[in-house]
């Protein structure tokens, strides 16, 4: 059992063996015994491929060992069969479980990197643990034929601003491999490398559209005057995905010239998705204008880009056109009334807005009352004696959307509502009661779900109801 101390972090790593018994327990427990002073105990069980049941009274025991000493308690490289008998014991939330890249070695972490579970947080730990082991790693990375472990290495080399590899890296927008190309124009646009713009340029127009995307983020990290009038031209293609790989690099470069552009292509591109980037990039820019094109976009046929119009109204926070998308609740085309009741919600929280949708909400059709019901939820006034009316109503849906809104507004009648609510004809609005009642915690709940489960039917109302109570 390897033992390292942390004194300056006050952190014990005990390593468990691979063939672990109860004595490994006992002997745990000692190491604690020896450092008084430590705050956490980590144990690391990347050599442990599987835990006996018996086993798991001791890791129980241990954990109990340690809240008695005041000591935080990790599980760190837990394998996927210790995993599952944890999780077949119902014990995943009862400890703390991490990945610890340190008590790997350099030779062990390249096999981890072909995992794509692991890629990403392993390129992260190496950069930011960088030294001579791993620049010895990335040698043997850059003379393989893996195109997985190239790529680590060019990323590992971006993150860790290891700018002595930047001729490698530019030899490497030369390889056959798209995913190498890839990561190396990212990284060249991390490190500012003007001199290969150019070349990268050449990438726009690359069959593979990971490696387009790239070069368009890139030439935008590079931009000067200049790129946005030379992106300019590909939103003339007959190529739809060149059109799109050019609204995207002029929504970065996010200059006047960009933004003239793009309005300027609004007015002629007819491709949906295309307009709904479109609808995305333009709220980018701060301009005052903006609100209303994305106002227009809100009343246009495609419910996508109108979807898209009202999430871009949300994102730049357009309080000032309340009035006017309030203008657009009572429309007759149901979708636009419901994509403006859907940014109401987001963006008022006056009293006048929730009175508002409170008078029109008989008008108007069911998919639009929905969103009214979730936005005087969002919106944060107090009509819980509005909502409290519909929990009779007969669209499921209604009630579960009104016994929402009303925990976010009265505590007490939600935890009423939601009690009452266990009666429910719908597994629906029970299983939403059941969440209400787990999120606000009333004295006694717990009791409450234990008896309702008795009578429930719903597997899935039961599994939820096991998950907060535990099987019975």
């Amino acid at each position: 059992m390897d033992v390292l101390l942390d004194k300056e972090k006050k952190v014990l790593s005990i390593k468990m063996p691979q063939d672990i018994d109860v004595k490994d327990f006992k002997s745990a427990k000692e190491q604690i015994d020896k450092y008084p002073d430590i705050s956490e105990v980590k144990l690391d069980f990347k050599d442990v491929p599987y835990l006996q049941s018996k086993l798991i009274a001791e890791l129980i025991g241990i954990k109990k060992y340690s809240i008695s000493k005041d000591i935080k308690l990790t599980l760190t490289n837990v394998q996927e069969g210790v995993q599952q008998i944890l999780e077949i014991s119902n014990l995943l939330d009862h400890f703390t479980i991490k990945r610890d890249f340190g008590s790997y070695s350099p030779h062990e972490l390249s096999y981890l990197l072909l995992d794509p579970e692991m890629n990403e947080a392993v390129i992260e730990y190496i950069a930011s643990n960088f030294n001579d082991n791993y620049a010895e790693l990335l040698e043997q990375f850059f003379v393989s034929d893996d195109p997985v472990l190239i790529e680590s290495a060019i990323l590992i080399i971006g993150k860790s601003h290891n700018y002595g590899y930047v001729d490698r890296v530019k030899g490497c927008l030369d390889s056959p491999y798209p995913n190498v190309v890839r990561s190396a124009i990212l990284v060249l646009g991390w490190f500012g490398e003007d001199s290969c713009k150019n070349k990268i340029y050449e990438f726009l127009k690359d069959e593979h559209i990971d490696v387009a995307e790239a070069a368009a983020a890139t030439i935008a990290l590079l931009s000067d005057e200049n790129d946005s009038i030379a992106i300019k031209e590909y939103l003339s293609s007959s190529d739809e995905r060149l059109r799109k790989i050019a609204i995207q690099a002029l929504s970065l470069i996010n200059d006047d010239f960009a933004y003239k552009f793009l309005v300027e292509h609004l007015k002629v591109e007819n491709n949906e998705t295309l307009r709904v980037q479109l609808a995305k990039a333009i709220s980018y820019f701060n301009k005052p204008e903006v609100s209303d094109i994305l106002l227009d976009m809100l009343k246009e046929d495609s419910l996508k880009i109108r979807e898209a119009a009202a999430s871009s109204l949300i994102r730049i926070k357009a309080t000032d056109r309340v009035d006017q998308i309030m203008a657009l609740v009572e429309d007759k085309d149901v979708w636009v009334a419901y994509f403006a009741v859907k940014a109401i919600g987001a963006l008022c929280k006056e009293k006048r807005c929730s009175d508002q949708l409170e008078k029109i909400y008989s008008k108007v059709d069911t998919q639009v009352r929905i969103a009214i019901i979730e936005s005087l939820g969002n919106i944060g006034q107090d009509v819980s004696e509005f909502l409290f009316q519909l929990l009779e109503d007969p669209n499921e849906d209604i009630r579960k959307e009104a016994l929402n809104s009303i925990s976010r507004m009265n505590k007490d009648l939600a935890i009423e509502s939601a009690n009452n609510a266990l009666k429910d004809s719908s597994w629906v609005v029970r299983f939403k009661a059941i969440e209400i009642l787990e999120e606000l915690k009333p004295d006694g709940f717990k009791d409450t779900l234990k008896n309702h489960v008795k009578t429930e039917t719903n597997r899935y109302v039961k599994e939820k109801i096991f998950s907060i109570v535990g099987e019975l």
